[in-house]
């Protein structure tokens, strides 16, 4: 290869290496919408602070890389919203009280949406027999788009949002990693 045509070469890779990165920045825009929602109506501001931007710069990387990791974006952001709604309108509830005890509804909402969006991956990723790049983005969007909401009640609704989310979706990943390994 001559040494104009390796030149001409790295210059097209460079070129479509940054039209996938613009192109991936653009897609995840909307989740901006997600992260000022948490940070008008969530309760701690620091933590969507450090969460919002960790969120935007995993998203953007999972797309720009594509293939299994950017199949896990969309669907990490659909199961991760509907766990921070669930918590928003829980955290605007109030609490519910009997007698002598109270309970705020933010932790059960918390658990509510991991166990939702643990069933929303797992049944996703399974039935169109996705690979470890799709479990690992979805995952983890999930549960930073969740803990968005969470961070309301502190650390006691993250835990419950990732706990929920580990009951319903540990099983799918456990068996598509054995699927995996065998070969089907």
């Amino acid at each position: 290869m001559a040494p104009s045509e390796a030149v001409f070469e790295r210059r097209l890779r460079r070129a479509y290496e940054w039209s996938r990165l613009r192109r991936a920045l653009i897609e995840f825009v909307p989740i901006v919408i997600l992260v000022l929602a948490a940070l008008v109506f969530g309760g701690r501001v620091s933590t969507v602070v450090v969460v919002g931007p960790l969120l935007f710069a995993l998203g953007v990387v999972a797309l720009w890389r594509g293939r299994e990791l950017g199949r896990g974006v969309l669907p990490g952001a659909l199961a991760g919203g509907a766990a921070l709604l669930l918590v928003l309108c829980a955290n605007r509830m109030g609490h519910y009280c009997t007698g002598e005890s109270c309970l705020s509804w933010c932790i059960p909402a918390c658990i509510a949406g991991g166990l939702l969006g643990g069933a929303y991956v797992g049944a996703l990723g399974m039935r169109q027999r996705r690979g470890a790049g799709y479990w690992l983005s979805a995952s983890a969007i999930t549960l930073l788009v969740g803990a968005l909401g969470c961070s309301c009640v502190g650390y006691s609704g993250m835990i419950g949002l990732a706990l929920g989310y580990g009951v319903l979706a540990a099983g799918p990943a456990v068996a598509t990693a054995f699927r995996l390994r065998r070969g089907r």
